[in-house]
Order: structure tokens, then sequence, then C-alpha cells
């Protein structure tokens, strides 16, 4: 992680230990505001939405949708606008 970035991480979502990632509500390279819905994951019982831990610039290419991943993963970054 460059110093300028914010890692986008799988937070606690109660006893649950993996999601799938449904998909990305923003592309790679978008401006997103601090707290703004980033991507939609899902349990074997409900669907969450993920929102940006800070103001920047989306950067993908860690977690595809489709991809089971645990929690606290990272899964993408933010990089901060300068």
């Amino acid at each position: 992680m460059g110093k300028n970035r914010t890692e986008i991480r799988i937070p606690d979502l109660g006893e649950v230990n993996e999601v799938r990632i449904v998909g990305w509500l923003v592309a790679s390279g978008d401006r997103v505001a601090r707290d703004q819905d980033l991507l939609e994951v899902e349990t074997e019982k409900t669907t969450f939405v993920i929102p940006s831990p800070a103001e920047g610039r989306v950067v993908h290419g860690i977690a595809a949708e489709g991809t089971v991943v645990s929690r606290g993963a990272v899964v993408g970054e933010i990089e901060a606008i300068e």
C-alpha cells in the first residue's frame, strides 16, 4: 500500500467469516466520497453494501466479482487525490 492509499477491507459482519463479492458499484479510477457505497457482498443469508473508508480515487485489481474473501481481507484501495 502506498503512503497516499487507504485499503478497502471487508468489515466485521457479525458471525460471518467469509463473503462473496457480488459486484463493484464504482469503476476503477472513479472518484468517491468517504462513506459512498463501493461494493456489494453476500453471505449465505443476506447482502451487504461496503462503504468507502476515505475520499479519493478507486484502485481495483485485488478482488474481482465472484471472489470469496474472508473478514478483514483487502479488496481494493482508495488513492488520495492531491
